[in-house]
């Protein structure tokens, strides 16, 4: 189906999509804090390696270099950390 937007104001396609970074998908966020807080011990350690390391393996299927991923689970971690003392501080 052909575009009705004059040529000249079509945008090109990127060469690379650049994934929502991982720290700012709140929801995911809000979830993981969420089921982190309910579970204790070793089905807290499993539960929390489980979801770094999806999110890892789906940042690395879009390409991402291994200091990316990393860098972006490091964020995603703090992301959750704060919002479980946010979620306790009450």
């Amino acid at each position: 189906m052909p575009s009705h937007a004059p040529a000249a104001r079509r945008r090109p396609l990127p060469e690379t999509i650049v994934p929502f970074p991982a720290d700012r998908r709140t929801a995911h966020v809000r979830r993981c804090a969420s089921e982190l807080d309910s579970l204790n011990g070793e089905a807290a350690r499993t539960y929390w390696q489980r979801v770094c390391r999806e999110l890892a393996e789906e940042l690395r299927r879009l390409g991402r270099s291994e200091a990316e991923l990393r860098a972006a689970v490091f964020a995603f971690q703090d992301e959750v950390q704060r919002e479980l003392v946010a979620k306790n501080a009450g």
